[in-house]
């Protein structure tokens, strides 16, 4: 081989590698990341696409320094509203029916035979000391785990953690983090402020072949005031019709008052 092909080789082999370089300038932990990032928002986007109403039966728990309980509930309702969460007792008495619709929230107690409303259900639970993050139309997408429904589109920055991959948002969004296993299963999402709430997605259970579920059967969030709530899900059904308007309605007997959420004044719950 001649000096001038020797040369040739030599500078189209740099350029190769210089090409190759350039093309894997992204840390590998990054790439993997990113590929674990899009999978699982391919894999929410299609899930349950055909569903167009639902129903979650799951019990609930909740323990703050002034109060703990337990209630059954029974949510369901159309994936584009209207929204009906019924709480019952443990011995199975009504305790309460909240519904979500285009007008706002209302939540009917029949134990003092009340009803309050507030056009935010995340304001109107706040103000009877239920400071949970989610309105139902979110709750019900982390109920069934369609987590694109409420999620940023795309993440600031990740790191990666001994349990999977956190993913920052923008300071934008109104959520702080999501945090991926290494599966692509969600187990961790953080809100902001000072002392942000916090929710985990536990017991994803194995399906008689062995395959881990997508969905997580225990999600448990973590109020700033360090209150605990607890949903263990039982069962997840899909509709692929809507359900019919007389489900969702929430006939009140006459005589019950009606509240406004958004005046002053104290807000008294029933008992449990």
């Amino acid at each position: 081989m001649t000096r001038a092909s020797q040369a040739l080789v030599l500078c189209t082999t740099l350029l190769l590698l210089a090409g190759c370089a350039a093309k894997t300038a992204a840390p590998p932990g990054e790439d993997l990341a990113r590929a674990t990032w899009e999978a699982f928002r391919a894999r929410e986007q299609k899930k349950h696409a055909d569903w167009k109403a639902f129903r979650v039966d799951a019990g609930l728990s909740f323990a703050s320094q002034r109060k703990s309980g337990r209630l059954n509930l029974a949510f369901y309702g159309n994936t584009d509203l209207p929204l009906r969460l019924d709480l019952t007792l443990p011995m199975g008495g009504p305790y309460a029916f909240w519904v979500e619709d285009a007008q706002g929230f209302t939540a009917y107690y029949p134990g003092n035979q009340t009803a309050f409303t507030h056009r935010s259900t995340r304001e109107g639970l706040s103000r009877m000391g239920l400071p949970l993050p989610f309105a139902l139309r979110e709750l019900a997408a982390v109920a069934i785990g369609r987590f694109d429904a409420f999620l940023p589109e795309k993440y600031a920055s990740v790191k990666k953690r001994p349990e999977g991959y956190e993913y920052a948002f923008p300071s934008s969004a109104r959520l702080a983090a999501l945090t991926l296993d290494f599966e692509g299963k969600p187990i961790h999402l953080t809100g902001r402020g000072i002392e942000p709430w916090k929710v985990a997605f536990e017991d994803y259970q194995a399906d008689a072949a062995g395959t881990a579920s997508d969905e997580a059967r225990r999600v448990v969030l973590t109020t700033p005031g360090g209150a605990q709530v607890t949903l263990r899900i039982k069962k997840i059904e899909g509709r692929q019709t809507p359900w019919p308007d007389t489900a969702l309605a929430l006939p009140m007997p006459p005589g019950t008052a009606v509240r406004s959420l958004e005046a002053q004044g104290d807000i008294k719950l029933p008992d449990l």
